[in-house]
């Protein structure tokens, strides 16, 4: 703990020591490894609601604008177009390759500084920063493929994304550090192997994706809805390490927000702090399979926005045992190839405070559209013509029995069931991967669970009256 704590304070000091920094005196960064949790940012003493807990300065972000590589290879990040005024693009003469070297992605471009940064080593301004910075991840990039097993059927599995990561870095990433080496290592720097400088843009992609922040600006701003709670990889203007609001945990109940000043940013506390509190950050509605894939941890707090994803083949297979007749065709280009279930959760009000009680209130309508659309014709119902009253009800039936046979079987497909899940986490032996992956399983079997539960209600609401069945009975024996 004594090293670990020691960087802490060196960092702590490089922070205080940035022009315009500010940080609360009551509050305290701490080792909160027992926790699971890293570094982490605790109240020593009670703190009102709204208060300005640490004030970074945006010189002192990593960004593409503060970096010296915007300068040297300015090419990479502004692409071709935009040259200098004599012409020069900070590019040598005969590089090739334009496409690849031009990168306007601003995850790319965060990438591209960080891994130039690093290679500064004691040159780089953020040199103390880059010291606190994991090395390792829990993140699914990083799981083997028996770790990544314990998942079971979790969609999740296939959103990895480590070949094509590995693609990106090796044609986005590898040429230019190659290419400009003089840039890129300090004088007298050992130079690294291709294969090193693909394991650091993983590592410096992955301590992106869970710490950097969008740098938006507060000018263009309208309502609290636009402040950036939510930090997302996608779409982004321009993306930066934010040294001390990456220090933060986070949790789908949270009491900090970072604010966007012109000059500044400020974490400000959204209510009042007790002795010994952590403050907490949000990353928005995330379902523990994306706070796992993309963070490296799961969290009870967040299975309020678990999700479960339920592929058409197994609806497809339901329909195909049910109706022998013929079906509807669907549009290649317009049929979804699966479907998200996830309960109705509401939002944390202003203090960061969930209220509204999640809970599965219905499945997608898209879902019940698509099915429909093939079992329609099998029924002798044309859905496009607009059925009857009637013939809705039955095609409403129709739906729900099959969804009653699909949540089954979708359950079928994990290797074990809720109580045996339940009865693995009351293991105290049972850690880390393998503890995540068997809550991150269960969440979604309860989740499934739930939304078998709905399915009787909806039989019993659209099957036919007694009457009803009775007159189809006589009419089907005057035959």
């Amino acid at each position: 703990m004594g090293d670990f704590q020691a960087q802490s304070d060196v960092f702590l000091n490089w922070f205080n020591s940035q022009p315009g920094a500010t940080f609360d005196s009551r509050l305290k960064l701490t080792d909160l490894r027992d926790r699971g949790a890293g570094r982490g940012i605790i109240a020593t003493s009670d703190i009102p609601a709204e208060t300005d807990l640490f004030t970074i300065p945006r010189k002192s972000v990593i960004s593409v604008e503060n970096s010296d590589l915007s300068k040297k290879l300015p090419r990479i990040f502004t692409g071709l177009k935009n040259l200098d005024a004599d012409g020069d693009d900070g590019m040598a003469d005969g590089d090739d390759d334009e496409e690849n070297l031009n990168m306007p992605d601003p995850w790319l471009d965060l990438i591209m500084v960080m891994v130039y940064e690093y290679l500064q080593g004691e040159n780089s301004a953020w040199k103390t920063y880059f010291k606190v910075l994991p090395h390792t991840f829990d993140t699914l990039m990083f799981w083997s493929q028996s770790e990544l097993n314990e998942l079971q059927a979790s969609a999740v599995k296939d959103k990895v994304g480590k070949e094509s990561a590995d693609e990106m870095f090796k044609t986005k990433v590898l040429p230019v550090v190659k290419a400009h080496e003089d840039i890129f290592y300090a004088s007298g720097a050992h130079k690294l192997s291709d294969e090193q400088i693909v394991e650091l843009a993983h590592r410096m992609g992955s301590i992106i994706m869970a710490y950097a922040f969008d740098l938006e600006n507060n000018e263009d701003e309208e309502d609290d809805e636009q402040e950036g709670w939510v930090q997302d990889l996608e779409g982004t203007q321009a993306m930066g390490m934010v040294p001390m609001a990456d220090m933060l945990n986070a949790d789908a109940e949270f009491n900090a927000h970072l604010n966007h000043g012109e000059d500044s940013l400020t974490m400000t506390s959204l209510r009042e702090f007790k002795a010994g509190e952590e403050v907490l950050n949000y990353y928005g509605p995330l379902p523990n399979c994306d706070l796992l894939r993309r963070y490296g941890y799961t969290s009870a707090k967040h299975s309020r926005y678990d999700v479960v994803e339920v592929p058409w083949d197994i609806i497809a297979s339901t329909i195909d045992k049910r109706y022998t007749g013929k079906k509807g065709v669907l549009d290649e280009e317009e049929m979804e190839e699966g479907f998200v279930l996830e309960r109705d959760s509401g939002e944390p009000d202003d203090t960061g405070i969930n209220s509204h009680p999640a809970k599965f209130v219905a499945f997608p309508e898209e879902l019940e559209e698509q099915v429909c659309q093939v079992i329609g014709p099998a029924m002798g119902i044309d859905v496009n013509r607009g059925p009857n009253k009637a013939q809705r009800k039955q095609l409403k039936l129709a739906y729900y029995e099959i969804m009653d046979a699909v949540i089954p079987a979708r359950l079928a497909q994990y290797g074990t069931t809720i109580e045996q899940d339940e009865q693995l986490l009351k293991n105290p032996d049972l850690e880390g991967r393998h503890r995540m992956a068997v809550f991150v399983r269960l969440g979604e079997k309860k989740l499934l669970k739930e939304a078998k539960e709905l399915i009787p209600a909806q039989l019993e609401k659209y099957k036919p009256a007694q009457e009803e069945e009775e007159g189809r009975s006589a009419k089907r024996q005057k035959r």
